[in-house]
């Protein structure tokens, strides 16, 4: 426990806190003035080219479209920038040699830093989405908070998976760029196999952030997420045993 309070206290005294919620706060409060003024944005364009272009009066879908549109682009890509150097970066400075020679277990190092990376984005996420849809249905008729709410949850799991691997490849190497780029391949890989056959469609993690916007579009509901949901814990603990396996192993 005492290391995990040094790595959430090192989130606010680095300031990541900040920057996190800052990223969440922008998404939070440019989604909806920018869905409810599309209209008038791209009938303004349109207008210079010389041509005609209708758009459908927005709604609180758009709104809420636009939010998760951020959060499964910059969003993914803060979550792997902000977690290479979670072990790697230590291990570049030095530091973390220090740590480990106290009775400190490189089990507890690899946990504490998963859960305060995961407190970091979940917290930020969690007020993101509050005043997201607080601003929302203040421009918007209509409420859809629960399906708001199961759509962030979905993302938030995707989002933890996604730490766990940034956070197993941060350990196993100790170069930041190998830990990013491999994340990124991680990624990658993930997104792809639901399009190669259903059965990946129906189980593979990534199908969180489909299942995710189609419920805000009411196509789907949020019972279909449970496979990729039950396999995103098994990854998450098998990527954090793995790591600490591999870790424990490892010459500093």
């Amino acid at each position: 426990m005492g290391f995990l309070k040094k790595e959430l206290l090192d989130i606010f005294v680095t300031y990541k806190i900040w920057v996190v919620l800052a990223v969440f706060l922008f998404f939070a409060l440019m989604s909806p003035p920018v869905a409810k003024l599309a209209p008038e944005i791209v009938g303004s364009l349109s207008k210079t080219q010389g041509i005609t272009i209708e758009i459908p009066t927005p709604t609180i879908i758009d709104s809420f479209a636009q939010y998760f549109k951020n959060l499964s682009q910059i969003g993914i890509l803060a979550v792997i920038l902000l977690s290479i150097g979670l072990v790697a970066g230590e291990k570049t400075k030095g530091t973390l040699q220090l740590v480990v020679t106290k009775p400190v277990s490189r089990a507890n190092v690899v946990i504490s830093k998963f859960l305060a990376q995961t407190f970091l984005f979940t917290g930020s996420m969690v007020v993101g989405a509050a005043i997201c849809y607080l601003y929302t249905i203040s421009l918007f008729e209509g409420k859809m908070l629960a399906k708001f709410l199961q759509a962030n949850l979905l993302y938030i799991i995707f989002y933890i998976l996604l730490i766990t691997i940034t956070l197993f490849f941060s350990t196993i190497f100790r170069s930041q760029i190998a830990a990013a780029g491999l994340s990124v391949v991680g990624l990658t890989i993930l997104t792809i196999l639901p399009g190669l056959h259903e059965v990946f469609a129906k189980y593979s993690s990534a199908s969180l952030l489909n299942i995710a916007n189609k419920i805000i579009y009411g196509k789907a509901s949020f019972s279909e997420a449970t496979w990729p949901i039950i396999v995103s814990i098994i990854l998450i603990i098998s990527l954090l045993a793995l790591g600490i396996f591999i870790f424990n192993r490892q010459e500093l």
